[in-house]
């Protein structure tokens, strides 16, 4: 569309496309009608469409709290997000063109391809004419890789099959819910019954096969019996050692260790507090017993004749004697005079002594005496016992701070050994568990166990769904009138319009340059003027000239088309070039206008 044109349609207004219509009245009554019978045609002879529903639900079993046995998951799982996420991947496995395959399968690949209206007869009889075309011109059949033409044309016809399912096949999965819809629409109610029965029934096998693990019983079995072995070496080394080293369990040996140091430092402490007050005691004792008189007088007897000291003194008289006979011989000066003399006074203090009254007294031991002698003995032996069992707690606690600093050394060796069993033990343990949980799920799977199950077969509707005719049929109506009304608009071009106003513009101001025109002969003829002033208004109505009204439409197929074009000239009584009428115009275009 050239420039001019596109401002041409830029300058239609809805009373022109209203013209428009008014004047191709018959043409768009006649293309309505037209579309509208075909549209209806179409729609008698549309085969009829029939709808199945059936129904699943999504129960919360080992598909969505077990898990594979071979992974690990963590402790906490969101339920909700687990369920919905569940639930959604259902929608998209039933979806799925496995399922349609098998859904295929079990159906049967001619049941499901077999013609059941003209449109189908109508194909399956251009296919066999083509193929007899084929056969008459002698082509090879077609084929591909090592597929024979037979082949070939079932694994064509099972393809058509697989997609005739799929686009039966209808999913919905409810927002916030664990049922998934399953919906078909065929043009026969059995067929379309029968196949979403067949893909509600074979996504539960398909459920259970998704789920399903290959080879971890066998794998968990292994495991197991290995870490069994692994298990019981490690806990066999382990009492291997304690009874090497003598410990029964390091924690129960070193608290039995760690309780005896308590009791025997308490011990050694009582100990030693009552050594010290048996010692102190037996000093205290010693002192008393010191100071103590061990026999005291218990009677006393004065007067007794002293026999021995009579007879001294009877002697001594008799030694005086002889001395005093020696000193009267000897001088006062004679050494043996001073020693007779000190002789005598010697012997007369002697018996001088002997001379007084002897007593007799009578004494006994001292009972405080013998009783502080008895409590020294006693607290004496108390502390010699006390410093032997002070030394023995000292030895007992010597050897058991050894016990526990070997216990201390050994318990390294434990306790790497004791982490080895543990782990050992849990690792059987978690394989066992796994060992278990796979052969309950084989069962389960053996018997087809899913948590999908069926809630509402596949239902035989014998209503038809569609087409919904009446309502297509009113569709189809009113898009034949926009196309009768489209192609009115379209054949009455918008530049015609545009040039029937521009040709009556042109004719309006024709009309006024001729009355222009008239109304100056009539001043020439009868106004006396002088001849300078008529000269100077003959001069002026001589460059007076009419406006030319040109249209120069630059069409398809065409140079252009000159409209018209009006010039006075001084003198002159009528216009030096004609004005085409509106019919002319309209001619003109009409002829310039490309078909």
């Amino acid at each position: 569309m050239s420039h001019i044109e596109t401002e041409s349609w830029a300058m239609v207004t809805p009373g022109d496309v209203l013209r428009s219509i008014r004047r191709r009245i018959p043409s768009v009554i006649f293309t309505t009608i037209l579309v509208t019978t075909a549209v209806v045609s179409i729609l008698v002879i549309w085969p009829n469409h029939y709808r199945s529903e059936g129904m699943m639900y999504v129960r919360l079993g080992r598909g969505a709290l077990g898990g594979d046995p071979t992974a690990k998951t963590n402790n906490s799982v969101s339920m909700q997000e687990s369920r919905t996420a569940e639930v959604v991947s259902i929608g998209e496995m039933i979806g799925s063109r496995e399922i349609a395959e098998r859904a295929v399968e079990r159906v049967g690949v001619e049941k499901i391809n077999q013609p059941r209206n003209w449109i189908e007869e109508f194909s399956q009889l251009a296919g066999a004419k083509m193929k007899e075309l084929d056969w008459l011109t002698g082509s090879q059949e077609k084929t591909v890789g090592d597929l024979t033409p037979q082949q070939y044309d079932a694994q064509l016809e099972r393809e058509k099959a697989i997609k005739t399912v799929q686009k039966a096949i209808n999913i919905q999965v409810a927002k916030n819910g664990y049922t998934v819809a399953v919906a078909g629409k065929e043009d026969d109610p059995l067929l379309i019954q029968s196949i979403v029965q067949a893909v509600m029934d074979e996504f539960g096998s398909y459920h259970v096969e998704a789920h399903r693990v290959k080879g971890s019983e066998a794998f968990f079995d292994v495991q197991a019996r290995e870490s069994r072995e692994l298990a019981i070496a490690a806990r066999r080394e382990l009492q291997e050692t304690r009874n090497k080293m003598g410990w029964l369990s390091a924690d129960a040996a070193e608290r039995t260790l760690s309780e005896r140091i308590i009791d025997l430092e308490m011990k050694l402490s009582s100990a030693d507090s009552e050594l010290a007050e048996a010692i102190s005691q037996a000093e205290e004792l010693r002192r008393q017993l010191e100071s103590t008189d061990q026999w005291v007088p218990v009677a006393k007897t004065l007067g007794i004749a002293n026999a021995a000291g009579d007879q001294m003194r009877s002697q001594l008289y008799d030694v005086q004697i002889q001395d005093g006979e020696e000193l009267a011989k000897l001088s006062p000066s004679h050494p043996r005079y001073k020693r007779i003399e000190a002789k005598m006074n010697q012997s007369e203090q002697l018996a001088e002594v002997e001379r007084s009254e002897r007593e007799e007294r009578q004494e006994a031991i001292n009972p405080v005496y013998q009783e502080l002698e008895t409590q020294f003995q006693t607290v004496r032996a108390k502390a010699v016992g006390l410093a032997s069992r002070r030394d023995s707690i000292v030895e007992r606690l010597e050897a058991t701070q050894a016990d526990l600093q070997r216990l201390n050394e050994d318990v390294v060796v434990m306790s790497r050994l004791d982490w080895e069993a543990q782990i050992a033990e849990d690792t059987y343990r978690s394989h066992a568990r796994s060992l278990e949980e796979a052969r309950v799920n084989a069962e389960l799977d053996k018997n087809l166990m899913s948590d999908v199950s069926v809630i509402q077969g596949a239902t035989l509707n014998l209503k038809k769904a569609g087409p919904q005719r009446a309502l297509l049929s009113v569709v189809g109506a009113l898009f034949a009138l926009s196309l009768g009304l489209l192609q009115a608009i379209l054949r009455d071009s918008p530049t015609s319009s545009v040039r029937r106003t521009e040709s009556r513009r042109n004719r309006q101001t024709a009309d006024s340059a001729d009355q222009d025109s008239r109304t100056f002969r009539t001043e020439m003829e009868h106004d006396a003027l002088a001849p300078q002033q008529r000269t100077k208004r003959q001069a002026r109505s001589a460059v007076a000239t009419v406006p030319t009204i040109t249209a120069t439409d630059e069409l398809p197929g065409s140079d252009s088309a000159e409209i018209g074009l009006t010039k006075f000239e001084s003198g002159s009584n009528s216009p030096s070039s004609s004005i085409l009428s509106d019919d002319e115009s309209i001619d003109g275009f009409s002829s310039a206008r490309p078909r």
